[in-house]
């Protein structure tokens, strides 16, 4: 079963569906051979990832579920977990996301555990309503970013990427400078979630070095490690970054058909997150009237 099926079984007639999109990546690696990974796109609201978590979560997964877990953290552990139980389920469909468990590290990092993912890799990322999530083995490590463009983020932005680096996608990208400048970050972000050092190292060091357009949207190198590429896609007002080795380590093969699904996939996500965010929240009186959830 795909994950696009699995989401419209649980969501049962008459429920909205979540969107899922999933891509199946194929990379060629001399000193391992073939290597398969699963990237997934996830958007649902928080009141469908509660009614169904049962179906995908699991029960250390449950417990991190707290009453005071603030309403939006709540919506971003949920859909992170969806979106990569997504792509556990078409990456290994014959197992049961619910015996999977996703926890955090020592240092906060996504850690898999269960019987049947040994060596297995995750990296995960999301926005609001929206998440995804690349599994991968460990030995072929990848990290993805997802970030929503807000043009107020400029400045905050321009100070925290080079000159160069602007200069590089300028050149390549005939964008708004929001997008430009997001579409940077998300790769230093997801490079740091491939080294597994996070965000804490001068960020100069995750510097973008040279960028071509490439299917999905532009591919980039990197300054200073120069052993990983970077793939940028942006749809809407949402922009994604997968940073994975690049060749001759390892050759990424994707049709470009499946990049342009997925590409569309982000953009639906967006167009559902802005209408969301064009629906008012109810009045005072009509929170009594319903409860806190």
């Amino acid at each position: 079963m795909t994950g696009e099926e699995s989401a419209e079984s649980a969501a049962g007639a008459g429920t909205a569906v979540p969107l899922v999109r999933s891509l199946r990546l194929t990379l060629e690696a001399p000193r391992t051979g073939p290597i398969q990974a699963v990237l997934a796109l996830a958007s649902a609201p928080l009141d469908w990832l509660d009614a169904h978590r049962g179906g995908f979560l699991h029960a250390h997964e449950e417990a991190l579920l707290t009453d005071r877990l603030h309403a939006r953290r709540r919506h971003g552990l949920l859909i992170g977990r969806y979106a990569a139980k997504r792509a556990l389920a078409a990456f290994r469909p014959e197992l049961d996301p619910r015996d999977l468990a996703i926890r955090p590290g020592v240092l906060e990092q996504p850690v898999l555990s269960g019987a049947g993912v040994e060596n297995l890799g995750i990296s995960l990322s999301h926005a609001g309503p929206v998440a995804v999530a690349v599994i991968f083995p460990e030995a072929c490590p990848m990290g993805i970013d997802l970030e929503r463009i807000q043009p107020a983020n400029v400045a905050l932005l321009t100070r925290q990427t080079l000159a160069a680096e602007r200069r590089h996608i300028a050149a390549r990208l005939d964008a708004p400078e929001a997008e430009r400048l997001t579409r940077l970050w998300c790769l230093k972000e997801a490079l740091s979630k491939t080294l597994r050092c996070g965000l804490t190292v001068p960020l100069d060091l995750l510097a973008v070095g040279s960028v071509v357009a490439e299917p999905p949207g532009l591919g980039v190198t990197f300054a200073n490690f120069a052993q990983y590429r970077g793939l940028s896609l942006a749809a809407g007002d949402l922009a994604a970054a997968l940073v994975l080795p690049r060749p001759p380590a390892a050759a990424l093969a994707v049709e470009a058909a499946a990049w342009e699904e997925l590409r569309s996939g982000l953009a639906e996500a967006a167009r559902r997150w802005r209408a969301e965010d064009a629906v008012p929240p109810p009045r005072s009186g009509d929170r009594e009237e319903t409860g806190h959830r």
